[in-house]
């Protein structure tokens, strides 16, 4: 059955791992909100990390325990309450003062302009019951909103949360053009804007702008530009979770051959915050798989062969699952473990990280593509020597093991058999295995 391979979990899969510490990412929560709360007025923080570390789904827990601090303190799940003493020492309250809006601006780089997505952002946080109850609140700041959304795009946009749906259906868009006209400058409205989302929930913003690393230049370096024009304010933080060294990649793209994109960059934070990539073994024990089977052992020399992100690794899994299941059905043999744990989840790896030249391996017959992926990497050549050597003949494991050409002749034997298109290589590869195999590893190897 397809389905989408980009593991992204829902807020309560994300507080479950919160409660359970299962990425072992707490401290680290706790740390970032320790220093938020020493946060005098406003600040940029650039959260530092590679392509598929894990920032997404540091950010997005951050945020739930923020929440759940300010909505739920006397009730807070074991995960939380544990962050909260960690990053409260000493305090008695453990009321966080900001209120976080998380905003990923990948999803949103279609849309050209990065300012009538991020106010739509902050439209959505919101409070329907108190704006349609008060109507005292300045109606400029609830129309420059909806206003500069529809200058944007010449049309009204459909869920932009109903109470200034409700607001703007009660004047002519006129009105709406000449309210948000009448500001002094787009600043000072969407810095109202933002007072008017913080009433009586928080002291700050924290506006969490995540993906910026692998949004389209252009929108990038306006997304920068305009943050740092916009809310350049006492109460708003901006945490973007990124990888600096890709983003000034793509920046130098955008201005140039001899542009400095880091130094570019530098202008757009106070500080930076490095982040520690997620345990591999931690992650596979979150994806339900055991750190110690002889599928997670390849599936980790993979990785590490191609310094994968978690979001590739996250492909992986997904792929090689399925055929893992099926393996935990079947007699589980020692010739089965290496056609599922073995050779599957490398030609899956391939698939992964290089789908060129999974095309040739699959399609075309090159059996070269798997030879020189299991020879390339030590760590992935120890895993085919541990399950090909329970296959064979026990004195022909033990000749082999300490004989580097001999190992060699039998990845290629193996490839050889399953892909390639000529006969005589076939037959080769048959005679090569057929003098070490017990019984059944050749029709294993070659089965579709």
């Amino acid at each position: 059955m397809l389905q989408r391979t980009n593991y992204n979990p829902g807020d309560d899969e994300l507080l479950e791992l919160i409660s359970s510490n299962s990425l072992n990412r707490n401290k680290d929560i706790a740390d970032m909100l320790r220093l938020l709360m020493n946060i005098d007025k406003g600040l940029s923080i650039f959260l530092d990390g590679d392509w598929g570390s894990g920032k997404t789904y540091f950010v997005r827990s951050l945020k739930i325990v923020i929440d759940n601090l300010n909505t739920c303190p006397d009730v807070l799940p074991a995960g939380i309450n544990m962050i909260a003493s960690n990053a409260f020492k000493g305090n008695t309250s453990w009321h966080c003062d900001y209120l976080p809006v998380y905003y990923n601006a990948w999803s949103c780089d279609y849309w050209g302009d990065p300012l009538a997505s991020i106010a739509c952002t902050l439209a959505a946080e919101t409070d329907e019951v108190r704006l349609e109850s008060e109507p005292s609140d300045n109606k400029v700041i609830k129309t420059a909103l909806k206003a500069l959304m529809e200058l944007t795009f010449n049309c009204c946009i459909p869920g932009l949360g109903s109470a200034i749906d409700k607001t703007a259906q009660a004047m002519k868009v006129e009105d709406l053009l000449d309210a948000f006209k009448k500001r002094s400058s787009l600043r000072c409205a969407v810095a109202e804007a933002v007072n008017l989302v913080l009433k009586e929930r928080a002291d700050k913003l924290l506006l969490i702008v995540d993906e910026l690393d692998r949004c389209e230049p252009r929108f990038a370096c306006k997304l920068l530009e305009e943050l740092k024009t916009l809310f350049d304010l006492d109460n708003v933080v901006v945490l973007y979770s990124l990888n600096t060294e890709q983003l000034a990649h793509v920046i130098e793209g955008q201005y140039g051959a001899g542009f400095n994109g880091s130094r570019y960059l530098s202008k757009f934070y106070d500080i930076t915050v490095p982040i520690r990539t997620v345990d591999m073994d931690d992650y596979l024990a979150h994806r339900e798989m055991n750190p110690s089977y002889q599928s997670s052992l390849v599936i980790k020399s993979i990785v590490e062969a191609h310094e994968m992100s978690l979001r590739e690794t996250n492909r992986l899994i997904d792929i090689c699952k399925p055929n893992l299941a099926r393996l935990d059905d079947a007699h589980n043999t020692n010739e089965a473990v290496f056609r599922v744990s073995f050779m599957d989840t490398v030609v899956a790896g391939i698939r992964v990280s290089n789908p060129a030249a999974y095309d040739r391996l699959i399609n075309k017959g090159d059996y070269s593509v798997f030879t020189t992926e299991v020879k390339g990497s030590k760590e992935i050549k120890n895993c085919f020597v541990e399950t090909f050597g329970r296959c064979i003949k026990p004195d022909d494991y033990r000749s082999m093991v300490d004989d580097e050409n001999r190992i060699d002749e039998f990845i290629d034997a193996v490839a050889a058999l399953r892909w390639t298109n000529q006969f005589d290589k076939k037959i080769a590869a048959y005679k090569t295995i057929d003098e070490v195999e017990n019984g059944c590893l050749i029709p294993m190897i070659e089965r579709e």
